[in-house]
């Protein structure tokens, strides 16, 4: 994955790059960067020591943002499945069955939620990689 966008400020060894949506974001509507402004801002390591104003190329390596994708969305996805199919045997009623897969996936999420800091340890960031260019003008 592979964006770029305009330094807007700079945290230590970290800086907020104001990306802007793209076009599939708008379509897909899966998170709230479809719903919002044009504008996204995320933070990634600086290591081409961009300053503000500057324009960045951000990437983040395939392995890790598929790694990510499964962790929010399969993950909760396969423990709702789950959660239904027990719930319906231990049960053997519709309700049961979805109160038992709501738990579920409620824990999935509290479980990720959780050990957040295990997955900001760095891996799952975003690079600034490279410096485009220099737009001290804002």
């Amino acid at each position: 994955m592979a964006e770029s966008g305009q330094v807007i400020e700079i945290k230590e060894n970290l800086v907020v790059v104001r990306l802007e949506r793209q076009d599939a974001c708008a379509k897909c509507k899966a998170c709230v960067a479809g719903l919002e402004s044009k504008d996204m801002f995320i933070e990634a390591e600086n290591l081409c020591e961009a300053s503000v104003g500057d324009w960045v190329n951000i990437s983040l390596e395939q392995s890790n943002f598929l790694r990510a994708v499964f962790i929010v969305y399969t993950i909760p996805l396969i423990a709702l499945i789950l959660g239904l199919l027990i719930g319906y045997l231990i049960f053997r009623t519709e309700i049961g069955s979805i109160i038992v897969g709501f738990s579920f996936i409620t824990l999935a999420f509290l479980t990720i939620k959780l050990n957040e800091k295990r997955f900001n340890n760095g891996k799952y960031r975003p690079i600034a990689e490279e410096i485009i260019h220099t737009d001290k003008a804002e």
